[in-house]
């Protein structure tokens, strides 16, 4: 239930009527509610239907008086539940790599780069009598020609769990084995890193797609791209383990993209927008979750067949909940009048189509205007350089824990750890969330656009000193101090998205341009942390495996990118931020008469000429 209150200062200057013709506005939308009751109270009224409000709320004003407004907005809050278990579900998989690392390694993917030394009897065990025909040989690898090959560092791991059979292979004496080495860790480690790199930079062209074509044709899209990455991962095994490459790339890429489409989702809920946008985020964080339920399965095959089925939930969410294009932000007045949310925009959608190259070669103009912005260019190089750092923490983990004198087996029990305290976003995402919401009173109240932005730079500072106090954490050879990083990871990497798209989503940026805007932030990040490869060569040549350089490299990056908040604090003070569908439109008409001129020109020139 939704209750408006309006005080004595507002009803006496009028801005009641306002606030009530705006939240009745507000339940007309996408017919989320059925109607209001009506009932007069010592304290104020209660409305029996969005028509009869105006008339009898405007009788009622009186000085001392307040007026009451409850609504039951029970779709959007559909909306929103669904939303969140989408992106719980199915949209941040990745971020339960380490748990599927312990999957890979129990079905032996990339274990021919391993030289599997076993026990003397398990060795007289696996090999008395079996000539040329065996697989595993003392000294040698895993090789299905029964040859040796050159021996290689490795270690093992004692289990109980190993299920997957290799065709033309004899794996059914290893049940008690979980093979591991160097090499195989450092091919799954590139592996992830190659899947991150190839998401962040495909979030661009699909980026434009959702810009051009409306929500509904980018989900159908996106749809196709994540049910072709998990039927990849059913068909992959340790004979192909590439396959895991292309599958993680597309439905990682597709999952991103079906978390920034139900975004929108927080529009329709007014003053706690940024609460719903950070929440969604936060379940975005925490379906590490799922990678999970897959290794307790130990089933890669069954588990993503599943998965596979999966998308009938965000089929109906495309087709009954979401509109065709975006949810606007502000809400106008008429929006889902007399229409459902699923059908919220096509008017505007078929008038935006038909219209001439004029049209595109504004939009044109205002994509140019904001992405060359200095506020752009400095959260680009913002959210790079935190980028770079969760990138470069993920690669480094296990050479960080190993350095601190870890023993190799607690290595990968950290490491699972790690993944488990990512479950933490989805109760922290709520709460960044309310920091940004949160009405503080300054001297900027009376104009919404800068306390807006106000808000976000607020978070944005906030975001800078988890950052800070997590990467002093990374500097101080401490088991303990590293777990207490981890949660501080998981809450840092909620801040950092909620800031990023609380910012682009501000009026300051055209709404039009918002899969191009987060785009590039993602592009950019991709190619900013291909960094990592030669900090990865520098640690195991020079540093001997140890980051500590690395990390005190990237805090002087963290000191630097502190430019972009105080850029956001230089924009509000001096009053920079506006609408930009107002001051955008407008100079892009101006520069949009100035070109078409100068073409008359030209042309008029071309024919005295000839």
């Amino acid at each position: 239930m939704a209750e408006l209150k309006v005080e004595d200062d507002d009803a006496k200057n009028g801005n009641s009527f306002e606030a009530i013709d705006t939240l009745v506005h507000e339940c007309l939308h996408q017919k989320l509610t059925e109607g209001v009751e009506v009932a007069r109270t010592p304290r104020g009224i209660k409305l029996d239907s969005c028509k009869r409000a105006r008339d009898r709320a405007n009788r009622r004003q009186q000085k001392g008086r307040t007026i009451t407004i409850e609504m039951n907005c029970t779709k959007r809050h559909v909306t929103f539940v669904w939303a969140l278990l989408e992106c719980l579900l199915f949209t941040g998989l990745i971020f339960g790599w380490p748990w599927f690392l312990s999957t890979l390694r129990r079905n032996k993917y990339f274990l021919d780069l391993c030289n599997v030394t076993l026990p003397d009897d398990d060795v007289h065990k696996f090999h008395d009598g079996e000539g040329e025909n065996s697989l595993l040989k003392p000294g040698g690898i895993p090789d299905f020609d029964g040859q040796n090959a050159k021996p290689r560092k490795c270690r093992r791991r004692t289990t109980t769990v190993a299920t997957t059979e290799i065709p033309g292979s004899n794996y059914d004496s290893m049940l008690n084995y979980t093979y591991f080495c160097d090499e195989q860790e450092e091919k799954l480690e590139l592996i992830h890193a190659v899947v991150f790199l190839v998401r962040n930079a495909l979030v661009f062209p699909v980026g434009i797609f959702l810009d051009m074509y409306g929500t509904t044709r980018t989900r159908l899209l996106t749809i196709l791209i994540f049910i072709v990455g998990t039927l990849m991962m059913t068909f992959s095994n340790a004979s192909f383990p590439w396959l895991i490459v292309p599958a993680f790339s597309m439905f990682s890429i597709a999952g991103c993209i079906i978390m920034l489409t139900n975004l929108q989702t927080s529009n329709l809920f007014g003053d706690r927008r940024y609460t719903v946008m950070s929440s969604l985020i936060g379940a975005y964080q925490a379906s590490a979750i799922v990678f999970l339920c897959i290794k307790s399965m130990n089933d890669i095959q069954t588990s993503f067949m599943f998965m596979t089925m999966g998308v009938v939930p965000i089929l109906v969410s495309t087709i009954a909940f979401l509109p065709k294009t975006k949810v606007p932000w502000p809400l106008p007045a008429d929006y889902g009048d007399g229409r459902s949310v699923a059908g919220g925009s096509s008017t505007r959608h078929r008038q935006s189509t038909s219209e001439d190259g004029r049209k595109c070669c504004l939009n044109l103009i205002t994509f140019k205007s904001s992405a060359l912005s200095s506020l752009f260019i400095w959260s680009v190089i913002w959210y790079g350089i935190y980028q770079l750092r969760a990138f470069t923490y993920d690669s480094n983990l296990r050479l960080m824990l190993i350095s601190y004198g870890t023993p190799r087996d607690e290595v990968y029990k950290y490491s699972e750890l790690f993944a488990a305290v990512q479950t933490i976003s989805l109760p922290a995402g709520p709460l960044i969330g309310l920091l940004v919401d949160w009405k503080r009173s300054n001297s900027f109240a009376g104009n919404p656009l800068i306390l807006q932005m106000k808000n976000v730079q607020f978070i944005t500072f906030v975001t800078f000193g988890i950052a800070l106090v997590n990467n002093i954490l990374t500097t101080i050879p401490s088991i303990q101090l590293q777990v207490a990083g981890f949660i501080l990871q998981a809450i840092e990497r909620v801040a950092v998205m909620t800031s990023i798209c609380a910012f682009l989503t501000h009026l300051h940026f055209p709404a039009e341009h918002f899969g191009k805007l987060i785009g590039l932030h993602f592009l950019s990040s991709s190619i900013l942390c291909l960094l990592r490869f030669p900090f990865q060569t520098f640690i195991n040549t020079s540093l001997k495996g140890d980051p500590f350089y690395i990390n005190l490299l990237l805090l002087v990056l963290l000191i630097l990118s502190c430019g972009h908040p105080f850029l956001i604090w230089y924009h509000c003070r001096i009053g920079l931020i506006n609408n930009s569908s107002l001051s955008n439109s407008s100079n892009g008409r101006e520069q949009l008469v100035v070109t078409i001129e100068d073409e008359n020109d030209n042309n008029r020139r071309s024919m005295i000429r000839s």
